[in-house]
């Protein structure tokens, strides 16, 4: 019965569209594998090399993955800043925009995600495990008595921003965050890199290709996860930063700000650029972006609560 129904054409049809979805699911999958498994970048540079006193720290992430980072030193019992790098890159990125926050007497954690730079791990889940590591992180700063416990922030790029905002959620301590380029879901990053540069009238294909995310990553995605984690923290303050190169990146950040209510405990912030992430910033972006982010944590992140804060430079939208 089944071999007559295999030689049939209904049977010819069926297998064809069997090893067509096979077929387009392995290929989703090899992107998807490329993208999740970026090559280990080596740290180029030191704090050391920049004359900042710091500390190679380990520790663990949540859902105990052996982690590495940096801890620079700033004023005794001031506020920590996480900082939470790109997928793909490394804690040592952050190094030259260290430089003015230690000055201004902050506590910097510059830490490596799992299957990045020291830490140990393979490959990425573009943030859905991230955030264990960064949990890990607070977790790991609360135990040091010569830090402030209680108040903390989170400057994440791209994947830290995502991992960061999840974490975030999950402790009180973080009262600010700045987040560049921060992707609305998984689903929605992943449209974006596995097919960037095609036409819009190619849209349909990154339809059809969202159906493997979820067996690729064994169902623990979803849909509109930051969406649905941004009313929970509220009393919260943030800064968004949004590039009009990254594709989607304006209106998936001015969504976000809209999103979060006018006038409630905290407050939020916009800045546009035409480029962000550290990177690939350049001259006069780069200075904004410095400015923006020392005013953001001068203001919300006080190292000294008792003295009155600066105004903050951020364009507002």
């Amino acid at each position: 019965m089944l071999g007559r129904i295999m030689r049939s054409s209904f049977g010819i049809f069926l297998l064809t569209l069997l090893i067509l979805v096979v077929g387009a699911g392995s290929m989703v999958g090899y992107q998807i594998y490329n993208v999740t498994h970026p090559v280990r970048v080596k740290d180029p540079v030191a704090p050391g090399d920049l004359l900042l006193r710091a500390d190679e720290v380990n520790f663990q992430s949540t859902d105990g993955v052996a982690l590495s980072g940096w801890l620079i030193h700033g004023d005794r019992d001031a506020p920590t800043i996480v900082l939470c790098h790109d997928l793909g890159e490394s804690r040592s990125v952050f190094l030259d925009a260290a430089v003015p926050l230690q000055r201004a007497g902050y506590n910097l954690l510059l830490l490596d995600f799992r299957g990045h730079g020291s830490s140990q791990g393979t490959g990425s889940t573009l943030g859905t495990e991230e955030r264990y590591d960064v949990l890990g992180a607070i977790d790991f700063l609360r135990t040091r008595r010569d830090l402030s416990a209680t108040r903390m922030g989170i400057w994440g790029i791209g994947l830290g921003a995502y991992a960061g905002l999840l974490a975030a959620a999950e402790r009180k301590e973080v009262v600010a965050l700045a987040l560049d380029s921060l992707y609305p879901d998984i689903s929605s990053f992943l449209d974006q890199v596995l097919f960037k540069g095609l036409p819009p009238a190619t849209s349909r294909i990154t339809g059809y290709a969202s159906v493997f995310y979820g067996p690729y990553f064994q169902w623990k995605i979803s849909k509109g996860v930051v969406a649905q984690t941004l009313p929970l923290l509220t009393d919260r303050n943030f800064l968004f930063i949004v590039s009009s190169s990254r594709p989607g990146s304006v209106e998936t950040g001015r969504e976000l700000y809209a999103s979060l209510p006018e006038g409630g405990q905290a407050d939020k912030n916009l800045l546009e650029l035409q480029r962000s992430g550290l990177s690939s910033l350049y001259d006069e972006d780069r200075r904004k972006y410095s400015e923006a982010i020392a005013g953001f944590f001068g203001t919300y992140l006080r190292v000294h609560p008792d003295h009155a804060p600066e105004a903050i430079q951020v364009k507002v939208r």
